[in-house]
Protein backbone atom coordinates (compact mmCIF):
# COMPACT_ATOMS: atom_id res chain seq x y z
CA UNK A 1 0.00 0.00 0.00
CA UNK A 2 1.38 3.71 -0.83
CA UNK A 3 1.94 6.13 1.53
CA UNK A 4 -0.36 9.03 2.11
CA UNK A 5 0.50 12.45 4.14
CA UNK A 6 -1.32 14.58 6.16
CA UNK A 7 -0.48 17.49 7.01
CA UNK A 8 -1.27 19.35 10.63
CA UNK A 9 -4.43 21.73 10.56
CA UNK A 10 -3.50 25.10 12.02
CA UNK A 11 -5.85 27.15 13.67
CA UNK A 12 -5.74 30.49 12.46
CA UNK A 13 -5.57 32.22 15.76
CA UNK A 14 -2.24 30.05 16.47
CA UNK A 15 -1.17 31.69 12.81
CA UNK A 16 -1.80 34.75 14.12
CA UNK A 17 -0.13 34.77 17.23
CA UNK A 18 2.74 33.07 15.57
CA UNK A 19 2.77 35.98 12.82
CA UNK A 20 2.33 38.87 15.72
CA UNK A 21 5.74 37.17 17.71
CA UNK A 22 7.70 37.08 14.15
CA UNK A 23 6.83 41.20 14.29
CA UNK A 24 7.56 41.83 17.48
CA UNK A 25 11.10 40.15 17.20
CA UNK A 26 11.76 41.76 14.22
CA UNK A 27 10.75 45.42 15.72
CA UNK A 28 12.72 44.57 19.12
CA UNK A 29 16.09 44.20 16.48
CA UNK A 30 15.29 48.32 14.85
CA UNK A 31 18.08 50.20 16.17
CA UNK A 32 20.51 47.74 16.45
CA UNK A 33 23.27 46.77 14.00
CA UNK A 34 22.02 44.91 10.64
CA UNK A 35 24.00 41.63 11.38
CA UNK A 36 22.85 41.55 14.32
CA UNK A 37 19.02 41.87 13.09
CA UNK A 38 19.49 39.38 10.37
CA UNK A 39 21.05 36.85 12.56
CA UNK A 40 18.59 36.77 15.19
CA UNK A 41 15.48 38.11 13.66
CA UNK A 42 16.17 35.48 10.89
CA UNK A 43 17.61 32.86 13.22
CA UNK A 44 13.98 33.39 15.46
CA UNK A 45 12.05 33.46 12.43
CA UNK A 46 13.42 30.54 11.07
CA UNK A 47 12.80 28.41 14.11
CA UNK A 48 9.54 29.75 14.72
CA UNK A 49 8.29 28.77 11.13
CA UNK A 50 9.96 25.58 11.09
CA UNK A 51 8.32 24.97 14.51
CA UNK A 52 4.88 25.74 13.37
CA UNK A 53 5.19 23.42 10.05
CA UNK A 54 7.40 20.79 11.46
CA UNK A 55 4.43 18.80 12.06
CA UNK A 56 2.66 16.22 10.38
CA UNK A 57 1.17 12.31 9.99
CA UNK A 58 1.89 9.67 7.61
CA UNK A 59 0.17 6.19 6.97
CA UNK A 60 2.61 4.01 5.51
CA UNK A 61 1.62 0.68 5.59
CA UNK A 62 0.60 -0.80 8.43
CA UNK A 63 2.17 2.29 10.70
CA UNK A 64 0.90 5.22 11.53
CA UNK A 65 3.76 7.84 11.74
CA UNK A 66 3.36 11.44 13.51
CA UNK A 67 6.26 13.37 12.61
CA UNK A 68 7.01 15.50 15.45
CA UNK A 69 9.85 18.57 14.37
CA UNK A 70 11.28 15.78 11.86
CA UNK A 71 11.09 13.49 14.02
CA UNK A 72 9.25 10.06 13.51
CA UNK A 73 6.89 8.19 16.27
CA UNK A 74 6.02 4.89 14.68
CA UNK A 75 2.46 3.39 15.39
CA UNK A 76 1.22 0.16 14.48
CA UNK A 77 -2.17 0.47 13.05
CA UNK A 78 -2.97 -3.23 14.07
CA UNK A 79 -2.89 -2.04 17.44
CA UNK A 80 -5.58 0.36 17.09
CA UNK A 81 -9.05 -0.23 19.13
CA UNK A 82 -11.15 3.26 18.92
CA UNK A 83 -10.74 6.72 16.86
CA UNK A 84 -12.75 9.78 17.32
CA UNK A 85 -12.76 13.41 16.57
CA UNK A 86 -12.51 15.52 19.26
CA UNK A 87 -11.74 19.06 20.08
CA UNK A 88 -9.42 20.35 22.98
CA UNK A 89 -6.19 22.11 23.32
CA UNK A 90 -3.85 19.40 24.90
CA UNK A 91 -0.20 19.32 24.40
CA UNK A 92 -0.06 16.92 21.75
CA UNK A 93 1.43 16.69 18.10
CA UNK A 94 -1.05 18.93 16.75
CA UNK A 95 -2.05 22.78 16.07
CA UNK A 96 -5.38 23.12 16.04
CA UNK A 97 -8.41 22.08 18.67
CA UNK A 98 -10.06 20.19 15.69
CA UNK A 99 -8.37 16.91 16.83
CA UNK A 100 -8.19 13.41 15.65
CA UNK A 101 -8.25 10.95 19.36
CA UNK A 102 -6.39 7.33 18.89
CA UNK A 103 -6.68 4.81 21.54
CA UNK A 104 -4.80 1.43 21.41
CA UNK A 105 -5.80 -2.13 22.39
CA UNK A 106 -3.46 -1.94 25.24
CA UNK A 107 -1.18 0.89 26.92
CA UNK A 108 2.53 -0.60 25.80
CA UNK A 109 2.22 0.78 22.20
CA UNK A 110 2.15 4.63 24.02
CA UNK A 111 3.78 3.65 27.05
CA UNK A 112 0.66 5.77 28.88
CA UNK A 113 -3.36 5.49 29.32
CA UNK A 114 -3.27 8.50 27.25
CA UNK A 115 -4.55 8.43 23.79
CA UNK A 116 -2.74 10.23 20.87
CA UNK A 117 -4.08 13.44 19.73
CA UNK A 118 -3.62 14.27 16.58
CA UNK A 119 -4.35 17.02 14.39
CA UNK A 120 -4.69 16.30 10.32
CA UNK A 121 -6.28 18.75 8.19
CA UNK A 122 -8.87 15.98 6.38
CA UNK A 123 -10.13 13.90 9.44
CA UNK A 124 -12.75 11.68 7.21
CA UNK A 125 -9.94 11.25 4.84
CA UNK A 126 -7.48 10.12 7.78
CA UNK A 127 -10.13 8.01 9.30
CA UNK A 128 -11.62 6.27 6.67
CA UNK A 129 -7.85 4.95 5.42
CA UNK A 130 -7.37 3.85 9.17
CA UNK A 131 -10.35 2.05 8.90
CA UNK A 132 -9.45 0.55 5.84
CA UNK A 133 -6.02 -0.98 7.05
CA UNK A 134 -7.76 -2.46 10.13
CA UNK A 135 -11.58 -2.95 9.51
CA UNK A 136 -12.01 -3.56 13.68
CA UNK A 137 -11.06 0.26 14.11
CA UNK A 138 -14.48 1.48 16.29
CA UNK A 139 -15.05 5.22 14.98
CA UNK A 140 -17.66 7.76 15.26
CA UNK A 141 -19.90 6.73 13.05
CA UNK A 142 -19.81 2.88 14.95
CA UNK A 143 -21.04 4.09 17.89
CA UNK A 144 -23.47 6.78 16.82
CA UNK A 145 -25.69 5.41 13.87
Amino acid sequence: MEKKIYRSKIDWWIACMVFFAIVIVWAACIGSDRWVMLVYGGAITFLTVFLMFGIWYEIKGDELLVYQYFRPRRFPISKIAEVKKTTGYLATAGLSSRRVSIKFVNRSVLKSCMSLEISPKDRNDFIARLKEINPSIVTDSDTNP
